[in-house]
């Protein structure tokens, strides 16, 4: 059976972002592309759910996971009747989404929401993802720097990244909310974004991986990644090596292409996977693990399809339709908004 390659881990923002993607996947070689749709708090999450909804219908080379969707910000529970969690999440997958996508343990939403997830409130959502085995694309920190004015990097500054003024949870609170999570359901079927941010701390990946056997970490840059990778390059490759069927590719790519141009990323994550050279990029330098061919494809797209399914899920256009005459007032984009509801008329 022919291994996929998979972009795991892209975000849309508007309608543009579909036909960006579209070209980014018959360009870039990609057989499908997942889109992580951001939860709630300044974000459109009904939104992002919609154009995601809108391509998969079109397009059967699209995943998606769905966010949730909150009404207000600071959370206030319980959830208006129709939103709450579990529901939500119930509906995303039965209209066709192919999974879940949590961003509420990052630091801004974190102090956004003002709702650990460890909350009683989540309980029957996370039992819910537990009992289903529903796969989770999981945004939980940020880097340790970025609590630190010494070493937090000018763009965690210019992007409101910067945690250490003192009204951000902590680095340590956020883990503890996880963990306690991941605690009372430890059979969670979760893929940590950015490397859960262990790139520094070896030990304490491998602690995961051995204590949560469904829990996986992709390779999303964060491009502090892969200095810490480089500079323990010879322990980071044995932990590949070991746990090459729970590590998954993914880019965090957007339509304006903040990390950099898009040739330049995949080549460079490709380099750093397939073959020990050393070279330089994001102005370090980088040292690549070699992997064996069967862990760099396992990485690059069959964890992935083994973790969600072999191909994306059909939508099902009579539950969209229920879903979107309730999202649609929320779309905060206007244009967005009327280009979404004239195509729900016209395809559904």
């Amino acid at each position: 059976m022919m291994i996929p390659v998979i972009d795991s881990h892209v975000h849309m923002e508007h309608v543009a972002c579909m036909e960006y993607f579209r070209n980014y996947r018959r360009e870039h070689g990609f057989d499908y592309v997942n889109i992580a749709c951001i939860c709630g708090g300044g974000w459109d999450s009904t939104g992002n759910n919609l154009l995601a909804a809108a391509l998969k219908l079109t397009d059967p080379h699209f995943f998606a996971h769905g966010g949730l969707f909150y009404p207000e910000v600071p959370v206030k529970t319980p959830m208006p009747e129709g939103w709450e969690f579990e529901r939500q999440a119930k509906e995303l997958l039965d209209m066709g989404f192919d999974g879940i996508k949590m961003l509420e343990t990052k630091p801004t939403m974190a102090k956004l929401h003002a709702l650990p997830v460890s909350d009683a409130a989540y309980e029957d959502y996370f039992a819910f993802l537990e009992r289903t085995g529903t796969h989770i694309v999981w945004h939980a920190c940020d880097p340790e720097t970025f609590w630190d004015a010494d070493t937090a990097p000018a763009f965690s500054f210019a992007e409101g990244w910067f945690y250490g003024d003192g009204t951000f949870p902590s680095k340590e609170q956020i883990y503890r909310d996880v963990f306690a999570v991941l605690d009372r359901h430890p059979k969670l079927n979760a893929t940590f974004a950015h490397f859960f941010f262990l790139s520094d701390f070896p030990d304490e990946a491998v602690r995961v991986m051995e204590k949560y056997p469904n829990i996986s970490f992709d390779i999303t840059p964060g491009r502090e990644m892969y200095d810490y990778f480089s500079r323990r390059r010879d322990t980071w490759r044995e932990f590949f090596v070991k746990y090459a069927d729970r590590i998954v590719f993914g880019t965090d790519m957007t339509a304006d292409e903040f990390q950099g141009g898009v040739g330049d990323i995949l080549a460079t994550m490709r380099r750093f996977l397939e073959t020990d050279d050393v070279f330089r990029f994001w102005d370090f330098e980088i040292r690549g693990l070699g992997l064996p061919d069967r862990a760099a494809k396992a990485i690059e797209g069959g964890n992935f399809a083994r973790m969600t399914a072999l191909e994306p899920k059909p939508m099902d256009k009579a539950k969209l339709a229920a879903y979107a005459e309730r999202a649609l007032p929320y779309v905060k984009d206007a244009a967005d908004r009327a280009w979404l509801a004239d195509f729900f008329e016209k395809n559904l």
